[in-house]
């Protein structure tokens, strides 16, 4: 090829009759010549085709995995609109039982007064046929019917003895710790959020931490109910936040969806260079059940 390039060939012009004297090497290097150029070019756009399909599945995957989340976040906000309508629902069935039984059980009630019970159990009433209203535009989006989902019992702090010894039956260690002094009444948002939490933490130990024993502080303030998850399982093994934190699950994602819907917050990693993983929760009590209805039907 190098001859040809430098003109070693100089036949005025002209190429060497076929059989001539320096013919085969002449046609021999062309033909070399002109393979390389193609091989080459071929080589480059093979390159680039690769390159553009790496970038194309990347890109694919990306979309993917927000694609996956935004499903997992609007599943978790369905989720949470089910439960506060159950809880919501029981207790505006209670004013309207208790507004509509009044003008029966109250001796020598004005008639104004009759009238402001009869408002109350109505406007209750109204506010219950919108609550299920909106619950059937949810579980049909979710469900592709118009079949209800079953409703059952919201659990509470008071179900969070049961939640530990099923744990505990299924091998796992947990012990639970409380500080400060319960008060009498708390929003059952934040007590269905807590417990919410707590069943959460336990999954994450039992799939990530099989063994591992779980430490749960549970502090009770004045404005505030503090929560503190710790286990001792494995350290990070992959990145800074571990395979806890990349396990493309979405239970912390819920986990912080409900905090924040709350007015509180939630954080989460290592526990520390021995190893472990670390919940933590700052969930507020005079604002959380309207940071929460208004979190979920804005």
């Amino acid at each position: 090829m190098g001859h040809v390039a430098m003109g070693v060939y100089d036949l005025g012009g002209r190429a060497p009759a076929v059989g001539a004297d320096g013919s085969l090497s002449y046609f021999t290097e062309s033909f070399v010549l002109a393979v390389g150029v193609v091989a080459t070019v071929g080589v480059a756009d093979a390159t680039r085709s690769r390159e553009e399909s790496r970038q194309a599945r990347e890109a694919a995957q990306r979309e993917l995995i927000a694609m996956e989340r935004r499903h997992a976040a609007a599943q978790e906000r369905a989720a949470i609109a089910r439960e506060l309508h159950d809880i919501v629902a029981h207790s505006v069935s209670v004013i309207a039982v208790q507004a509509e039984s009044a003008t029966y059980t109250t001796p020598d009630l004005s008639p104004p007064a009759r009238d402001g019970f009869q408002q109350i159990a109505s406007s209750a009433r109204s506010a219950l046929t919108e609550l299920r209203r909106l619950l059937s535009v949810l579980r049909a989006d979710e469900a592709g019917s118009e079949e209800a989902a079953p409703v059952v019992p919201q659990p509470t702090l008071d179900s969070l003895g049961a939640l530990l010894e099923a744990h505990r039956s299924g091998g796992g260690e947990v012990t639970l710790h409380t500080t400060g002094t319960r008060p009498a009444v708390l929003p059952p948002s934040l007590e269905l959020t807590v417990y919410r939490i707590v069943q959460e933490a336990l999954t994450n130990a039992r799939r990530h931490a099989r063994g591992a024993a779980v430490d749960i502080r549970l502090t009770y303030e004045e404005d505030e109910v503090r929560l503190r998850i710790t286990d001792d399982g494995p350290g990070p093994k992959t990145g800074a936040g571990g395979p806890r934190l990349n396990s493309g699950g979405h239970g912390l994602s819920g986990m912080r969806e409900r905090a924040n819907l709350l007015g509180g917050r939630l954080t989460c990693g290592p526990a520390g260079p021995g190893g472990g993983f670390l919940i933590e929760a700052e969930l507020p009590v005079r604002a959380g059940a309207k940071s929460f209805a208004e979190g979920v039907y804005e």
